[in-house]
């Protein structure tokens, strides 16, 4: 049955937001999609997001998270009393990055505290959810718990245990496991793009961006990944992934990092972090000034581009340099002739400027490139951008320029497409009919030993009999396209001992296409399962068969008892076990 209210949070590496609908707006009009706005403190900015940043006190109890949070503890900051507080910014990239990921991973704050990553990631999710349920309430009175279906958006080129991870830190929010959606970032553009009546034909009649049959990249561009996946439009309007999901940490958060260097160039890196750790009130001032001035850079810009840098930042290079003016440091630096740094004004030249974004433009383009010379991927006539990073007018530009066959399709709310899209996912999961591995998974068994082509050191003794053990059997491929919800290749399995009472079933996943064993490099175990087979009256002619089924983000096992269908067991793989 349909939930009257679904909610979606997207948690953005820089920004994070979310949006609501309830199922009578949805029904008249898919796109009528609620989202909240957020006033930075100081800057005076208002955004449909706010900054991907949370603040605990000195014994770890959530204070405040956003553009909150960031005042808060720039506050803490000029008088000196921030030092037992813990605060995470950016941290979203941390589960891109760990390939250890557990429950017990900790996360380090601005200064190198350390607490569980799953209780910062839970509290952030917590908040928004809590904020959300605020908002709601004041447009309709009388919402349950019950009446809400929650989703949450992820890049595609998360590994299972990120997706898994984040999951978890939703549910630890308070949000229903059986009301609780993973939605992949591509996937919710794909959607919220398929709603978008930007197309005329000869009849002057509008339809949506891609018509049945057609085949389109999705180039997903935050603020710390680059998430692409291709898509085709299938007959009944559902969408079809047709080369798994792949991309970086090519962000926006980069041309950032970029500037920050630049700076770092001219006054060094311990002023820098003199700088960023006393006056935090002032480094986050420039970075949003940043933030802001980034998005109005385009390649024909060529005036004088002037940024705002905090007049502490030059009282700090001075004291770390006494008898040094950084107006003359600057005019004799690297980037002499290109620019000017006078009082709390840098002045840049354009083409200065726009080398910050050249490098990590330049980069996704190859990447593109490379993805269009892909068999599956070489007829695909449209590229879809969306994201934060998607707005940038020198990203646009570099993909138009590199593609001039394609047809580059920017939506006009391109940093909301994914946030509202996730929305469309939960009031039409059947949407998404197909996607593509992006591992191979399978059962680890054993087979007759056979000593021509298996090790001898895989060789054991099972009821007098030889068997090579460690078999990777394969149910699904890397590459290969899925059906969501139908279960794939049924494979049996039988007891290796007259008198075994149970079969357990190790699950296994693999970046190659066929591994031999579960031993050989890039696969990793996943979790255990096992099924009870008590009646042993029919001796080693027992077994069970298994099917994995790939539903939503998550790996669905099951076994069944070859001889009593009644007996039967289902399991989530745990990917952080």
């Amino acid at each position: 049955m349909p939930s009257l209210l679904v909610a979606a949070v997207d948690f953005g590496t820089t920004f994070s937001g979310y949006a609501f609908s309830f199922l009578h707006e949805y029904k008249k009009d898919p796109l009528k999609i609620s989202t909240a706005s957020w006033t930075a403190g100081s800057g005076g900015l208002v955004s449909l997001k706010t900054s991907t940043c949370v603040l605990f006190d000195s014994k770890q109890t959530f204070h405040s998270f956003g553009y909150e949070a960031e005042e808060k503890y720039s506050n803490l900051a000029l008088d000196d009393k921030h030092h037992e507080w813990f605060y995470f910014s950016r941290f979203k990239m941390m589960l891109y990055n760990n390939k250890d990921l557990t429950r017990e991973t900790l996360i380090e704050d601005d200064k190198g505290k350390k607490m569980k990553a799953i209780k910062v990631f839970s509290s952030a999710v917590g908040y928004l959810r809590d904020h959300l349920m605020t908002e709601c309430k004041k447009q309709m009175t009388g919402i349950e718990e019950s009446d809400v279906m929650w989703v949450l958006t992820v890049p595609a080129i998360w590994d299972d245990k990120s997706k898994q991870f984040m999951r978890e830190a939703a549910e630890k929010a308070c949000i229903c496991r059986d009301k609780l959606v993973i939605a992949l970032e591509p996937e919710a553009a794909s959607l919220f793009c398929m709603h978008l009546p930007i197309q005329k034909d000869s009849n002057n009649s509008t339809f949506g961006v891609f018509k049945s049959g057609e085949k389109y990249m999705v180039v997903d561009a935050g603020g710390g990944t680059i998430d692409i996946t291709v898509h085709e439009v299938k007959d009944n309007g559902s969408v079809k992934e047709l080369h798994k999901a792949n991309g970086g940490d090519w962000g926006g958060t980069k041309v950032d990092a970029l500037f920050t260097s630049l700076l770092i160039d001219i006054v060094g890196k311990d002023v820098m972090e003199t700088f960023s750790s006393i006056h935090k009130y002032d480094f986050l001032l420039m970075l949003r000034d940043f933030e802001v001035k980034k998005r109005t850079i385009n390649p024909k810009l060529d005036d004088i581009v002037t940024f705002t840098v905090p007049v502490s930042l030059s009282d700090t290079f001075r004291e770390k340099n006494p008898g040094c003016n950084i107006t003359d440091v600057a005019l004799k630096s690297k980037y002499k002739g290109q620019l000017t740094w006078k009082g709390d004004k840098l002045r840049m030249e354009a083409k200065l400027t726009k080398t910050l974004f050249d490098g990590i433009c330049q980069h996704i383009v190859e990447h593109l490139k490379e993805l269009f010379m892909h068999p599956a991927v070489e007829d695909v006539s449209s590229i879809l951008l969306v994201g934060g990073f998607a707005e940038s007018l020198m990203l646009q530009t570099a993909i138009r320029e590199a593609f001039i066959n394609k047809n580059v399709i920017i939506p006009k709310e391109a940093g909301l497409a994914v946030l509202k899209g996730a929305v469309l996912c939960g009031h039409e999961p059947e949407k998404i009919s197909g996607r593509v591995c992006r591992y191979t998974y399978g059962v680890q068994t054993t087979t007759e030993f056979d000593s021509t082509i298996h090790p001898h050191f895989k060789k054991i003794l099972c009821n007098d009999e030889e068997y090579c053990d460690d078999i990777f059997d394969i149910h699904v491929r890397v590459g290969q396209i899925v059906e969501v919800g139908e279960p794939q290749v049924k494979e049996t399995y039988c007891v290796t001992e007259p008198d075994q009472e149970s079969v357990e079933f190790i699950i296994y996943s693999s970046n190659y296409k066929e591994p031999t064993y579960t031993t050989d490099e890039g696969c990793t175990r996943l979790g255990t399962f096992s099924i009870d087979l008590p009646d042993t009256s029919k001796g080693l002619d027992r077994g069970a068969i298994v099917h994995m089924t790939f539903s939503g983000t998550e790996i669905t096992v099951t076994a069944v008892d070859q001889d009593d269908a009644e007996r039967a067991v289902t399991t989530k793989v745990d990917f952080l076990g």
